[in-house]
């Protein structure tokens, strides 16, 4: 199997581990810039493209359990202090909670970034980000433009377009003729087949491992009204709102995100 991920350490090297984990057609590129800062604080960072991402293998279902084993044992492999910590956005958010509930006691502590260990019903709608990608039949456009202008007919959100035609590679077909091929990086089909895996609830007993979520308060993911399940699953937790800001919250506000961030981890 096919496992992409980067390792990063500064001169300024501790011995705390962390690893990253994005979220649903996400990439370990996308984390770069943070795991750089991260790195030159001190950690030693590892940023995977999760299987069925980026430049990892592929494959034929969708389960928070065998990748977050998958995971555990990587991290166990490279880790460089006894308890890692864990960072998890969206659906790499659902990931680690499921690290920590399969692994209990082996990690420091947690940063769950916008998501929480519940069903999310609105991304299996009809005109959902999953179905729309269901309905593609990516090789048929011409250029990237032409791909572009048929999403943002359907999703209007800039994030998930952005993201989404991240996922998106080029093949030059004929130079003469100016040619060219599309295709998905990432294991796009199956991925959002198995929506309905991703987007439901996640089974975890009580973890008692401290635990950050940090959250948007626009978002979708996130709302007030059930901030109550974390505290439940994690009694040990606290919750961070940034103010003006939807599920990308480490795109759109960095510096907050990165404050909080830092806070928790005990940087001054």
């Amino acid at each position: 199997m096919d496992f992409f991920y980067r390792e990063m350490v500064s001169d300024n090297r501790q011995d705390k581990t962390i690893l990253i984990a994005h979220g649903w057609l996400g990439m370990g590129e996308h984390w770069l810039k943070i795991g750089e800062f991260l790195a030159d604080c001190g950690f030693h960072v590892l940023i995977p493209d999760l299987p069925n991402h980026g430049r990892s293998f592929h494959t034929d279902d969708f389960s928070y359990e065998e990748m977050a084993s998958f995971l555990h044992d990587f991290v166990e492999r490279k880790k460089i202090s006894e308890s890692p910590i864990l960072i998890g956005h969206s659906m790499g958010g659902k990931l680690i909670m499921k690290m920590a509930d399969l692994f209990p006691n082996e990690y420091e502590r947690l940063v769950i970034i916008d998501i929480l260990p519940i069903n999310y019903p609105f991304l299996l709608s009809e005109n959902g980000i999953a179905n729309v990608l269901l309905n593609i039949d990516i090789s048929k456009f011409l250029t990237r433009g032409e791909l572009l202008n048929h999403l943002k007919k359907q999703i209007f959100d800039k994030g998930w377009l952005a993201l989404i035609m991240q996922n998106v590679q080029t093949e030059i077909i004929s130079e003469i003729d100016n040619k060219i091929r599309l295709s998905w990086k990432s294991n796009v089909p199956m991925l959002a087949k198995k929506m309905d895996k991703v987007a439901g609830g996640i089974e975890i007993g009580k973890i008692e491992t401290p635990t950050l979520l940090i959250r948007g308060d626009s978002s979708d993911f996130t709302k007030k009204e059930d901030l109550w399940i974390l505290k439940e699953k994690f009694p040990n937790s606290k919750i961070e709102t940034i103010n003006s800001c939807g599920h990308w919250v480490m795109v759109e506000k960095t510096i907050l995100f990165l404050k909080q961030l830092l806070l928790y981890l005990g940087v001054n």
